[in-house]
């Protein structure tokens, strides 16, 4: 698994009508509208915001790299795969991300358990002064509470969650290289984390894939040990990790005043918000509740006729679909194609 491989797969479900940045933009979880709508359309939610802080070299490196090996083409600005290309996607592995629900979070709950770790092995050998391996000030006091009040030096406590971990780590069908290179992130009282780069040194290939393999690691054990209660620790450290709403915080505010029943003009002029930017939160919460009201804003009729168009010219690019509907908004469009996703699939 590495960056290359990931767009390959990316831009086989965007197939021909995505921009070169799509990808860009899915990767590092841009909250943008039409970043949003893609995940939906495409069904490529499990990517989301898996590499917030992907940078635009690294990503054009992964691009060139596919052009270059000619698994991909560009025809006009629009990105897609050559017939190699597509025989190459048959034959990538599964991906185990979940990027839509944890949005770069995972690194929070490791964070957590590696300060655990550290902090129960330290005390195991009864010192009580460290320097913590987490700088981060929320995941110290986090980490703190969690184990206020329990039997830190007793050694059954620290053997219960080392039991609980490994338990969880076989249960999550991570591969062994996942479980090792967890293993060795984490910092004892007599073993410190190993970087990247002895990690790749030592296992070959470059860090970049030993990070998304890390991350998928973290995305396979997050399910596992949330609201389990096989993981009772384990489950609390995990607490808060997962998203709670998929809406964006402005979104939520333009859904209580729909909910309240304000028109989208009524609602620009109380936010004081452009129209174009109440559109996009629509698309979030048409996207995000399968009983969104869509025939609030236009008929069953037209609903089905952009659904069974959109199938016979085999595209979802609002453009070639507005060429068909031009008595429809491209706001319209895009309700549609985002609220009908399961229909047109």
């Amino acid at each position: 698994m590495n960056l290359s491989s990931i767009l390959l797969f990316v831009i086989s479900k965007m197939n021909g009508q995505r921009t070169l940045n799509a990808g860009l933009h899915l990767l590092r979880g841009k909250k943008s509208g039409q970043t949003l709508t893609d995940v939906e359309y495409f069904n490529v939610k499990p990517f989301f915001a898996i590499l917030p802080k992907l940078e635009e070299s690294t990503y054009s490196q992964a691009i060139d790299e596919l052009l270059d090996s000619g698994l991909i083409i560009q025809d006009e600005k629009f990105i897609k795969l050559t017939e190699e290309g597509s025989k190459r996607v048959e034959e990538l592995p599964e991906f185990h991300f979940r990027g839509w629900d944890y949005r770069g979070r995972e690194m929070i709950f490791f964070g957590r358990i590696a300060l655990l770790v550290q902090t129960l092995s330290f005390l195991r050998e009864g010192e009580f002064s460290f320097n913590p391996i987490q700088k981060d000030r929320d995941i110290q006091i986090f980490v703190k509470r969690l184990l206020e009040r329990q039997p830190l030096t007793d050694p059954g406590f620290a053997k219960r969650i080392g039991d609980e971990l490994k338990m969880a780590l076989l249960k999550s069908g991570m591969s062994e290289i996942q479980k090792y290179i967890f293993a060795c992130r984490l910092t004892g009282s007599t073993a410190t984390a190993k970087t990247w780069d002895q990690l790749a040194a030592e296992l070959g290939g470059g860090t970049d894939a030993l990070r998304l393999q890390f991350i998928e690691c973290l995305h396979r054990l997050l399910p596992i040990v949330e609201d389990s209660d096989e993981f009772p620790f384990l489950g609390k450290v995990a607490f808060g990790i997962k998203v709670n709403s998929y809406l964006t915080d402005s979104a939520m505010h333009t859904k209580r005043l729909f909910d309240q029943g304000h028109s989208m003009a009524s609602i620009a002029t109380i936010r004081k918000l452009k129209m174009s930017t109440i559109e996009d939160h629509v698309i979030e919460m048409a996207m995000n509740d399968k009983r969104f009201p869509v025939t609030h804003f236009v008929s069953e009729e037209l609903i089905q006729a952009v659904v069974s168009k959109s199938q016979e010219l085999g595209t979802k690019r609002l453009k070639l679909l507005k060429d068909e509907f031009d008595t429809l908004s491209y706001f319209e469009l895009r309700l549609i194609m985002t609220a009908c996703k399961e229909v047109d699939n």
